[in-house]
């Protein structure tokens, strides 16, 4: 996939098809999913935007950063 675009959102595509395959085996729907890594980039744009870099083992380091 190095150097191959189309290639990476082929298969990304089909990673998340397979993803939602499982939420859905598991009983958990796809929404909730969708809305919680929505929630991570929000909170990962609002620390950029205010000049907060996270650093591993820094002390603004989240569990909600993507």
């Amino acid at each position: 996939m190095i150097n191959d675009r189309s290639a990476l959102v082929r298969d990304s595509a089909a990673f998340i098809v397979l993803l939602e395959r499982i939420w859905k085996a598991r009983d958990v729907e796809a929404s909730l999913v969708w809305s919680e890594l929505d929630e991570r980039i929000r909170l990962a744009d609002e620390l950029r935007a205010s000049g907060i870099r996270p650093y591993k083992g820094g002390r603004f380091r989240s569990t909600k950063l993507p």
